[in-house]
């Protein structure tokens, strides 16, 4: 046999090169072993490399993992793999993958077992952000029922992780890779003395301490599971100091509440998640039968299943991150575009699958609106007038969160000049960062903010000291939903703009808070008839800006910047107002320079508020319309903005992020 990558020459029976370590294939071009083919290498570990093979007599398809050939002749590797081996020959569960063989032949040591059609639970999370509650019970109690069955043969796993369950296309639930396990009882373990194995971001603080491990160990690790599936983010993570900040976590810090992220999370399920959590092992569980009692408990009080066969999509088809849309989409810069797939689930899908591409002529030339009439600008202008003024403490806010150095100190400073505003934001704050246990906490200012942070608490703050147009608002519920709708784009436009080195973060917020202030003067000046007529020609399908203009006279956009003119608004916003529907319609190159930025990603805010919540939307007046997008806009999302396009994690956040939010409106979202 001759290595195709070095040309080293080997007798028949070698499977690796021992010069670059590369696979060795016969003249039928794959590798052997005993009687297995190799086909596709499918995976690798800091032990072994897994390949799937095929039975060269009965054509069994399996999966057989290796010694990675950088071990060979590492005597504590070949003992920890052949350790892994004994260990798993003894699991037989359905909810383990399968044993089947073992190979060994010289330095050759293989372990053979069933070949699995799905994908890994840290993949499916990635593509689906917080999962269902339901399939939350399903996945738990069947590694539970694994680690139960591992753990009565005294076999503690020590690497549980998302990666390390498999969810098969059959949908089976399958725990893998024993190559950290530990024998309670006996002395195999081949760690050293105070040693930490396993995975950093789902290690135990006993684990990192190096100290005794048991059940409990593992149970630490499947509540940090648990809470990934449910909020879609890991509990610890680091800022900046890498691994060592995140075991630190690990030991000494409380992690955040499940349901401040996921409001969705039922109080029984939140309530064994930090169970799982607690620094002490004996303040937690004591066996995997503890916890899947309270789980069932929680799947009884459901008043509907999810059957197992509800899905139409494989998980082999969510392994591979990719749609099979027909046509491609361009990212990349205007001399070299990049051809993407789309991934679902991601900022991607939400820009070329949710939002439907503008036609080359736009319905509407937006650098040359019709003018008004002199009757229908005379009507705004009188309307526009009778508006309260904003109070003075509105721009001071805005000064205090436009200072990068502000602190929260300072901006309840400003705030409690003003006694009933400090009390109806007190309240808003407790919404959104449930109380504390201290009922004196709760009655902070300071300490209220702190927990949501300056960013969460920017559009509340600001939207919170806007006049009311009037006492008694007929259109109270749109009114609610046009603050709803800012609110939410003023904080993925944080978010975005965090990726982005050319679009300010508190500019961004405050564009997508107040971008649609003209919908506000349109419902305080028409006439119900009017709103209808609106409504309808919208819920039909026409474009909201033309069908404000054809009922109107004018759009949200002219309305919005005589606003802002007489609020005293930042130049800078006036600007933006007019321009941030161009993403819809115009090409690029008719946008102005100094505002393509900051239009783009507040048009991506947009598109992405209506791919999370195509499900969850209110019955307003513009709840019918829907933006487009320009092909061509796409090389803006990759440079200047840099956004992370495919970037599953960060959808799912977001996603935490908006159900977070909905929980102020109660009246839009019961």
């Amino acid at each position: 046999m001759k290595c195709a990558t070095c040309g080293t020459h080997y007798p028949e029976g070698k499977v690796f090169c021992l010069s670059c370590n590369e696979l060795l294939a016969g003249e039928d071009g794959h590798a052997k072993i005993g009687e297995f083919v190799l086909m596709d290498k499918i995976g690798q570990g800091g032990v072994g490399v897994v390949f799937s093979a095929k039975h060269q007599d009965v054509a069994q398809d399996v999966a057989i993992k290796i010694l990675n050939p950088s071990n060979f002749g590492d005597e504590k590797h070949m003992r920890r793999f052949k350790r892994e081996i004994k260990t798993h020959s003894q699991l037989k569960h359905p909810n383990i993958i399968d044993f089947i063989d073992i190979y060994e032949d010289g330095d050759i040591v293989a372990l053979v077992m069933e070949l699995l059609s799905g994908c890994n639970l840290k993949e499916y999370i990635n593509h689906q952000g917080a999962l269902d509650l339901h399939e939350v019970l399903r996945i738990s109690l069947a590694v539970l029922e694994a680690l139960e069955e591992a753990h009565k043969h005294d076999v503690i796993h020590r690497d549980l992780k998302p990666s390390n369950i498999f969810m098969t296309d059959d949908h089976k639930i399958k725990l893998m890779d024993f190559g950290l396990a530990k024998q309670v009882r006996g002395s195999d373990d081949i760690t050293d003395s105070g040693v930490t194995v396993g995975t950093y971001m789902y290690m135990a603080p006993e684990q990192i301490m190096g100290q005794d491990i048991g059940v409990y160990t593992d149970l630490y690790a499947f509540g940090i599971v648990l809470y990934r599936m449910t909020t879609a983010i890991l509990p610890f993570m680091s800022t900046g100091g890498g691994e060592f900040e995140i075991m630190e976590k690990q030991v000494r810090k409380a992690p955040q509440n499940p349901q401040e992220l996921n409001p969705e999370i039922p109080d029984e399920l939140n309530k064994i998640i930090l169970q799982l959590l607690a620094k002490k092992p004996e303040n937690r569980p004591k066996t995997c039968l503890e916890v899947m009692r309270g789980l069932n408990r929680i799947k009884q009080s459901l008043t509907q299943s999810l059957s197992d066969e509800d899905s139409e999509t494989t998980f082999s088809e969510l392994n591979t991150g990719v749609s099979t849309l027909s046509g491609g989409f361009n990212v990349g810069d205007n001399k070299e575009q990049t051809k993407q797939t789309v991934d679902f689930y991601t900022l991607l899908s939400a820009f070329s699958v949710d939002s439907k591409l503008a036609p080359d002529q736009p319905e509407f030339d937006m650098r040359h609106p019709p003018k008004l009439g002199k009757e229908t600008l005379s009507r705004l202008k009188t309307t526009i007038s009778a508006i309260p003024q904003l109070p003075q403490i509105w721009h001071d806010v805005q000064d205090v969160f436009e200072n990068t150095t502000s602190t929260p100190s300072d901006v309840i400073a400003v705030i409690e000049k003003d006694k009933s505003l400090s009390q109806k934001l007190l309240q808003q704050f407790n919404k959104v960062a449930p109380a504390s246990e201290n009922k004196e906490d709760n009655r902070n200012l300071s300490l209220a903010l702190t927990r949501i942070g300056m960013d969460a608490a920017q559009s509340l703050v600001l939207s919170a000291v806007v006049p009311p147009f009037s006492s008694n608002d007929p259109h109270a519920r749109d009114v609610q939903g046009i603050w709803f709708h800012g609110q939410a784009i003023s904080m993925f436009a944080r978010v975005l703009s965090e990726f982005s080195p050319v679009v300010n973060g508190q500019s961004a917020a405050m564009f997508g808070l107040l971008h649609d202030i003209g919908k506000l003067v349109i419902l305080h000046m028409e006439s119900d008839e009017k709103l209808g007529q609106l409504k309808q020609h919208i819920d039909n399908g026409q474009d909201s800006l033309l069908a404000e203009i054809d009922v109107l006279g004018y759009s949200h956009i002219d309305a919005g910047m005589m606003l802002a003119l007489h609020w005293k608004l930042p130049r800078k916003l006036h600007r933006f107002i007019y321009y941030h529907h161009f993403p819809c319609w115009q090409k690029p190159e008719t946008w102005p320079p100094d505002v393509q930025a900051s239009s783009m990603l507040i048009h991506m805010a947009h598109l992405v508020l209506s791919s999370l919540s195509k499900d969850d939307i209110f019955d307003g007046i513009w709840s019918g319309a829907h933006r487009t997008h320009v092909k061509s806009s796409a090389a803006i999302l990759d440079n200047p903005l840099r956004l992370p396009m495919k970037d599953a994690s960060l959808y799912g956040s977001m996603r935490v992020k908006l159900k977070h939010l909905q929980r102020l409106f109660p009246d839009l979202f019961p």
